[in-house]
């Protein structure tokens, strides 16, 4: 049994569901979650594939520091420093700026930003010992467009972007790559909750016409994940049909 494993985290439900699949039959995969019932359909679903490599689902709160180490200390004394991290766990709490509290801030960017530096403390050292890795952010084109409703969110995304450049300066003396993903309007949970009429104007605004898939976005993790991009670092790619074209 192969040994090179991959911590996905938020992976009970929406694009990092779709991640644990897609990318289970190239990797192990740890993933993370914070809703049981969530895990536990990620694991049914990852189970039924045919595939020599394993799948383990955790509970845990990337937002609480103490948790994040445990789990952390545990799966590197059981399977080793991981061989890529892909920061998938986050959340968006829409509201026009002037309607938003500093709490709402402070529920976002503890969300999409320190649960990140929560998880890079304990397992990055392990990889700089190991000389190799791949860490992957998952920003967003809202980053780089802007949406309206969506200040706190975009700001988190963009400080992926900027937080990507600077760790990739710290990280690749060691053999660690750092890049970031920046998708557009996705098919899932959140682009289902939209209106029809609302949703066709939206694919019209996107030059391929199509919103994308989380088979998209998979294939572009793998790769900045994998071995196809091992002179890559400290970027940010795009994946959002044009839209920001």
């Amino acid at each position: 049994m192969t040994k090179r494993w991959m911590l996905i985290t938020g992976g009970s439900r929406g694009i990092g569901q779709a991640l644990v699949s897609h990318l289970l039959p190239e990797w192990n995969i740890v993933f993370t979650g914070r809703n049981e019932a969530g895990i536990g359909r990620t694991l049914a679903q990852a189970k039924g594939l045919r595939t020599a490599t394993w799948v383990k689902g955790y509970r845990c709160d990337g937002r609480d520091e103490a948790d994040v180490q445990r789990l952390a200390t545990s799966l590197l004394d059981e399977f080793g420093a991981p061989a890529a991290i892909v920061h998938n766990a986050g959340m968006t709490r829409d509201a026009l700026h002037i309607h938003q509290t500093a709490r709402d801030w402070q529920d976002v960017l503890t969300n999409n930003l320190v649960a990140l530096v929560n998880w890079n403390r304990t397992l990055l050292p392990a990889m700089m010992m190991q000389g190799s890795g791949a860490v992957v952010l998952m920003s967003s084109v809202t980053a780089i467009k802007g949406n309206s409703g969506q200040t706190a969110y975009a700001a988190s995304k963009a400080a992926m972007i900027g937080l990507t450049r600077s760790l990739a300066q710290e990280m690749g003396r060691f053999g660690i790559r750092v890049n970031c993903l920046a998708p557009g309007l996705i098919e899932g949970e959140m682009v289902e909750a939209i209106p029809e009429a609302r949703l066709k104007a939206m694919r019209q605004s996107i030059p391929l016409r199509r919103l994308g898939q989380t088979q998209d976005v998979a294939h572009a993790v793998a790769f900045l994940a994998g071995e196809g991009s091992r002179y890559l670092t400290g970027q940010t790619l795009v994946l959002d049909g044009g839209l920001s074209a």
